[in-house]
């Protein structure tokens, strides 16, 4: 059945259903009970609500129970009146709505003796007591009154239950995503802008934000209902859509070499001089790495094609920087543009409407990884661009129900190109890499040039009910989509080096150029009730539908090889050859469904007003979420794509370079895919599960606390194996490691006794779900946190994090200069690279304190701030070990938590003035100084044992001032 016939079907059920319902991850809500001044409920009070974000005012009239609600408002300020005859008229002003949030407002009404309207201000509800959803709203004061870098990473960093991985100062990351874990998880992320899904894979963001198009976002991490899929960070954006009069503003800055202060630490300046915490460089030091300079252009417009019918948006973004990398002379670009974003809005009578949005992002990186260990050569060129779009359409359906229906797609083009193609160096030797040092030279080993397109489309309906035992609000809603990727990956002379300790030891043998095709087709049904069943309790019930289908279709590939081999003679090591012969065939290969998987997500929680007046709420929840593959399983088994031979390198002339086959050692492995994994039959597909609970207390009007435990865990996580090697691992190989200071024969030297395994034994490459041991994870925190809206001329937001994480993690730490130290979660087979904790799986922590805050004074001046304060990443140190018959493999030789990195602390500030022009608009200049305090903290080093332990790789970006302008009009 094509997915069509399936969408034609399923609506037909939602349009025909009792009670239907539906997602609105970029809408909220208002709810509420009308009463006399005796209590007693009103019925028949006329409900309006109205604001520059509805196109057209909503009106509702109370029922008999004296409820109303309004299912789907778009994020704003809004005014709520209240009418009856009889009764005075109550207008509530400032009515804050944000994306996924159910507001409380009830209202009482006075006999009237003259006809008269009562305006209340400043009583707009903060705490939400019906949904189980925590996450922080970016509303406009967030968004554009706070220092920060412009783009949606930065502004994470401010959130709670966000632990960045590694730190922008100013927008020196300008280009490159900010890592982040939700709550100690760091993956199955959703992304939606405007409703389309432009997750990247299983949990990145593509492309980069027109942070001026946005009305508001909202970062989500616990609580999650059924109308998404994923059991990271939910991640909803929503564009402004214009008004009934034309308004529109222009925003620029710049930095420069003018405003930027050196802060490199003393010992930094002179080479292998250690600091206080033994971190030193190589190269003595005269900057860090600072920005040269970076202005950032933004303009948008909107306003009506006719006036309470339709209205457009457009809007134009241009960031440019030119930036330093440590000890590097040469500077690196990077250019983000969004040549348009487009919404229009248009009104068809007083329930309908169709909305239209598209959007062009653009990134030019020219030295993308450029650093310490990554050469010009090494560095790759990226030109990539992205185009999100959808049209939908909306429709209040009576007073109980409204419908949503939207089609979408997202394209994706990232490629990674070596920088010798656009004349940054020239006479590039073959990549290599030194796995004692991880230093790089010549060529890169993964360029790509990748492809997504991933058409969409998605239809709820949300449905009112009220008499059974309760009122409630039920969802129904159905998604479709396939992600398609084509993914080339050109290895320049097929071939790359893996020395050791600056001698030759082994290399590598691609087959490029290939260029594969993997598909997942997704299809989900998702069904919630929001039950109110009392005055004080609403459960949150709900349960997701998923069936994945993992295939490529048919293609055909003619891989390349390696010159020095074309000649390779028929009877010289013949297994060798055939496997080589085998790499490099041409191929034709026949469509196939690798996994196909079904299963039932529940999710249930409940919030129960504790002091009734919608002050004090407790939270618990539970949920269970189905990983998105992406296109992991297909490209596993598909035999078109990249691949590679792992070999000892004979260097027989000494030229290290390969020669021909008799320079060929032992094979080590094969590497990539093409064919080469097996999927497992019995695969099932990992899922992660939350359990939280939240006390949240409206201390004051418009201020209010939260206590918060959330704990994650995946189970059943997939991963690639080798059993047959596993097995093998019998022979003892006791192995010296030196120490920290890298001498050997010193006090700090220790015996390993490790496991190798005879150099003939076959390859199994399985991907699977292991069980010996399982790999699973568990993640668990307790926050509290502090939120005052802004009012009376003042915001705050603070939160206080400590997070453990019981996982696998990794032997290896990041390279690049942009990185922050981290040996991340990863799954090891190998025995000896499972020396520590339960059969390798330890707990670890970090801990995060963020505070941002606004205060606006007379004569229209302000000043706001950001501090965050984040632990370092606990590492253990990692030594190359060269295996006999394994080869060389990296290892840790110490427990995770055996060190810890720098904690990093980073202030920011800001003064603004602003000068109003009455209908004109307003100006304002901006004055923005980031890490404040100068801190030059060592953000990433080197943790490989031997004469390079800690050297520097990066330190924090310098204090930097920046200069704004905006004009709102």
């Amino acid at each position: 059945m094509t997915w069509m016939v399936q969408l034609t079907l399923l609506l037909f059920c939602i349009l025909s259903a009792p009670a239907p319902a539906g997602a609105q991850d970029f809408r909220g809500r208002i709810n509420g009970t009308v009463t006399d001044n005796t209590g007693a409920v009103l019925p028949g009070v006329t409900v309006t609500a109205s604001s520059p974000a509805l196109i057209q005012p909503q009106v509702q009239v109370t029922g008999s129970d004296g409820s109303y609600r309004f299912i789907a408002l778009p994020p704003g300020v809004y005014s709520v009146d209240f009418e009856l005859a009889g009764f005075q008229s109550i207008n509530r002003e400032g009515v804050r709505v944000v994306i996924n949030q159910t507001l409380t407002v009830d209202q009482q009404l006075q006999v009237a003796t003259l006809q008269e309207t009562v305006t209340v201000t400043g009583a707009s509800p903060i705490v939400d007591t019906s949904t189980t959803q925590v996450g922080t709203n970016f509303t406009k004061e967030l968004l554009t009154e706070i220092p920060n870098a412009r783009d949606i990473w930065a502004a994470m960093a401010q959130a709670p239950g966000i632990q960045m991985t590694s730190y922008d100062v100013g927008g020196s990351h300008t280009g490159t995503q900010t890592g982040f874990l939700t709550y100690g998880f760091g993956d199955q992320n959703q992304t939606k802008l405007e409703g389309i899904d432009t997750t990247e894979g299983t949990g990145a963001n593509a492309g980069y934000f027109d942070f001026g198009s946005f009305e508001e976002f909202q970062v989500g991490g616990a609580g999650t209902g059924a109308d998404s899929f994923g059991g990271g960070t939910n991640m909803a954006i929503t564009v402004k859509s214009g008004a009934d009069r034309f308004t529109g503003s222009w925003y620029s800055d710049w930095e420069g070499d003018a405003t930027i202060t050196d802060n490199v630490p003393d010992p930094f300046r002179t080479a292998r001089t250690p600091d206080e915490d033994g971190y030193f460089v190589t190269t003595p030091l005269t900057r860090g790495n600072p920005i040269d300079r970076q202005y950032d252009i933004n303009f948008n417009v909107g306003g009506p094609l006719w006036k309470q019918k339709a209205w457009f948006f457009y809007s134009y973004r241009l960031n440019d920087q030119y930036k330093y990398t440590l000890g590097i002379d040469e500077l690196a670009r990077s250019k983000l543009s969004n040549k348009y974003t487009f919404k229009g809005t248009f009104q068809l009578g007083r329930n309908n409407q169709l909305i239209g949005f598209f959007n062009k992002r653009e990134k030019l990186q020219e030295l993308r990884d450029l650093g310490p260990l990554v050469p010009v050569s090494a560095a790759r060129y990226q030109s990539s661009r992205n185009y999100p779009w959808k049209g939908e359409w909306t429709s209040v359906l009576g007073g109980r129900a409204f419908l949503d229906v939207l089609a979408g797609n997202w394209y994706n083009f990232f490629p990674l190109e070596p920088t010798d193609q656009y004349g940054f160096v020239s006479n590039v030797e073959p990549g290599r890499i030194d796995t004692a040092s991880n230093q790089r030279t010549g060529y890169h080993d993964s360029y790509q040039d990748q492809k997504r397109y991933k058409p969409q489309v998605y239809v709820a309906l949300s449905y009112f009910k009220d008499g059974w035992q309760g009122s409630h609000d039920f969802k129904v809603g159905y998604d479709w989509k396939r992600d398609r990727r084509f993914f080339t990956k050109p290895q320049p002379g097929n071939i790359f080096y893996r020395d050791l300790n600056a001698n030759v030891n082994e290399l590598e043998l691609y087959n490029s150029p290939t260029t594969s095709q993997n598909d997942v087709v997704y299809n989900a049904g998702h069904v919630s009730d929001t039950w109110k069943v009392s005055d004080r309790l609403t459960l949150n019930l709900g349960v997701r539908f998923e069936r994945y289908v993992d295939e490529f279709p048919e293609q055909s590939v003619v891989p390349g090889g390696h010159a020095a081999l074309a000649n390779w003679p028929a009877d010289f090591n013949p297994t060798e050859r055939e496997r080589y012969v085998a790499l490099i065939a041409p191929r034709t290969v026949e469509a196939l469904t690798v996994a196909e998987t079904f299963n039932v997500s529940p999710r249930a929680g409940f919030a129960y007003d504790l002091t009734g007046d919608n002050r004090t709420v407790v939270k618990g929840y539970y949920g269970r979420f189905y990983f998105n593959s992406a296109d992991t399983l297909a490209d596993r088994e598909n035999p078109v794509g990249d691949a590679r031979l792992r070999y000892q390198f004979r260097d027989l002339n000494g030229n290290r370079l390969l020669d021909g086959p008799t320079e060929l050692g032992v094979f080590r492995q094969a590497l990539g895919n093409a064919g080469a994994v097996e999927v497992d039959d019995n695969l099932k597909r990992p899922y992660s599960q939350e359990f939280s609970g939240h006390l949240e207390r409206e201390i004051v009007s418009g201020l209010s606390g939260r206590v918060s435990y959330v704990y994650k865990q995946v189970r059943d996580e997939w991963v690639e194996i080798d059993p047959t090697r596993a097995a093998a691992m019998t022979i003892p190989f006791p192995y010296l490691d030196i120490g920290a200071d890298g001498v050997a024969v010193t006090a700090d030297d220790q015996t390993l006794d490790l496991l190798d395994r005879p150099a003939n034994t076959p390859q199994t490459r399985l991907y699977t779900n292991p069980t010996d041991p399982s790999y699973n994870s568990d993640f668990q925190t307790v926050e509290f946190a502090i939120n005052r809206r802004f009012a009376g001329g003042w915001m705050l937001l603070t939160s206080f994090g400590y997070t453990w994480l019981d996982q696998f993690h990794a032997d290896t730490t990041g390279t690049g200069a942009l990185d922050a130290l981290s040996q991340v979660k990863e799954y090891n087979w190998r025995p000896s690279q499972r020396l520590f904790g339960d059969e390798g799986k330890e707990t670890s922590t970090i801990w995060n304190y963020k505070a941002i805050g606004r205060y606006t004074l007379p004569w229209q001046i302000g000043f706001s701030g950001s501090w965050k304060v984040q632990s370092g990443r606990q590492y253990g140190r990692n030594s190359a070990v060269p295996f006999p018959g394994d080869g060389t493999q990296t290892l840790r030789v110490e427990e995770v938590t055996a060190n810890r990195a720098p904690t990093m602390s980073i202030l920011d500030f800001r003064a603004d003035k602003s000068f109003g022009f009455g209908r004109f608009g307003r100006a304002t200049f901006m004055v923005d100084v980031f890490n404040a305090s100068n801190n030059g903290t060592v953000m990433n080093f080197v943790t490989q044992t031997g004469a390079n332990y800690h050297r520097v790789i990066s330190i924090l970006d310098p204090r930097i001032v920046r200069f704004g302008f905006r004009y709102d009009f």
